[in-house]
């Protein structure tokens, strides 16, 4: 995973709709970074691939009636 950086910070508080203090996004940067970087080590190879809980039935009703 890339670094984050300033601006993708601010994007991401831009899309969650959060206004940020300019003194407070390079703390939030490190901090986003940090809570990051356990994902960016993870081999998602390694992770067997499971089914979905859920099924879409297109025929509508309950239990296919």
């Amino acid at each position: 995973m890339a670094e984050i950086t300033v601006d993708d910070v601010k994007k991401r508080a831009a899309v969650a709709g959060l206004t940020m203090r300019a003194d407070r996004i390079e703390m939030v940067r490190k901090l986003l970074a940090e809570a990051l970087k356990p994902l960016s080590q993870l081999d998602t190879r390694t992770i067997p691939t499971l089914e979905p809980a859920t099924t879409f039935d297109a025929r509508g009703g309950r239990d296919g009636k």
